[in-house]
């Protein structure tokens, strides 16, 4: 534990570079402290390193730069700080990674945990990678976006390729706009070409995993890169069942023409309902998963086919059209 100012001791400290020095007794004269508290506020400024005795005179104290007892005192303990950090770290992957073997075990049913939140993306990842070493039937997720890191994007290809080797079934989905992103598309063309089964939608419900239908992953709120793991059955039975909701209407994975002309067909049929619903821009962009100028661009093609040159115009035209149960 690194020292912590005394009440009173940074007054004192602040007093004394006024000086040349003081002694004890000074400080008990100027601001009223009895001999014993005088005494423990220059123990605990020597202590903090913010002042030294004197080499000329016995009792006597002077100032120090509290640069040097920043170097000399906070830095041991932040390095102490940083060392305890990561052992915690270590030692909540570890219990992390117990936990979802213990999930496993006989002794499972004794406990009614539905689900763990997990704020460290690290044991995030070592529990994904756990989860799918031991997935053998089927994995079903939802990826709307193409937002992960190069590290994550590298470990969930890896994932995908070692479960398709070894007979599990992989379904994916992906929002229409993955079909025009590079790398997405190689690495889905990969995978269908080793058995997986991949689809896309206009828009997806959100970011979902799961494996075996006895665990699912989903992003937990407000954690950059945490997740929620859930074992509950019902739950995961209804995360399922979204899943499927939006697989049985979504269009395979295919880079042909006619496919991609019926993908942007779909597409304009997502941002007329969201313009309809009144949806800013960057709500439209980020449910469809493209960039705002992308998104922008579209936006004025389909308010184009409708002859409208305002949102409300639009609106307008497409009740007056009586399309809005069309779309």
């Amino acid at each position: 534990m690194f020292p912590k100012p005394l009440t009173g001791s940074l007054e004192v400290y602040e007093w004394c570079l006024d000086r040349d020095g003081f002694a004890v007794d000074d400080i008990a004269h100027e601001f009223g402290f009895a001999p014993d508290t005088s005494a423990e506020i220059v123990a605990n400024l020597l202590e903090l390193q913010l002042i030294r005795t004197s080499r000329d005179r016995h009792a006597w104290f002077v100032p120090v730069d509290p640069g040097i007892a920043y170097s000399q005192v906070l830095t041991p303990s932040e390095l102490d700080l940083i060392e305890r950090t990561l052992a915690v770290g270590q030692l909540r992957n570890d219990l992390a990674r117990l936990s979802l073997v213990f999930r496993s075990s006989k002794f499972a049913s004794q406990y009614s945990n539905s689900f763990e939140i997990v704020k460290v993306p690290a044991v995030v990842r070592s529990l994904l990678s756990e989860a799918a070493a031991g997935c053998s039937h089927e994995v079903v997720c939802m990826r709307p976006d193409s937002g992960q890191s190069a590290g994550d994007w590298v470990e969930t290809q890896a994932r995908d390729f070692q479960m398709l080797s070894r007979g599990v079934r992989l379904r994916a989905l992906y929002q229409h706009t993955a079909r025009f992103d590079t790398p997405i598309r190689e690495h889905a063309e990969k995978l269908i070409d080793s058995g997986a089964e991949i689809r896309t939608a206009g828009a997806l419900l959100g970011k979902i995993i799961i494996f075996d239908r006895t665990s699912a992953f989903i992003p937990s709120s407000g954690e950059d890169g945490g997740a929620v793991v859930v074992q509950e059955r019902s739950l995961i039975d209804f995360l399922y069942s979204c899943f499927e909701h939006v697989w049985a209407t979504a269009k395979k994975f295919d880079t042909g023409r006619a496919e991609i002309d019926a993908v942007s067909e779909d597409m304009k049929k997502e941002i007329v309902k969201m313009l309809i619903s009144g949806a800013k821009d960057e709500a439209i962009a980020r449910r469809l998963g493209m960039s705002v100028r992308t998104c922008r661009k579209h936006i004025g093609q389909v308010m184009q086919m409708f002859g409208a040159t305002s949102r409300f115009q639009f609106g307008y035209l497409v009740k007056e059209a009586d399309l809005e149960e069309d779309v």
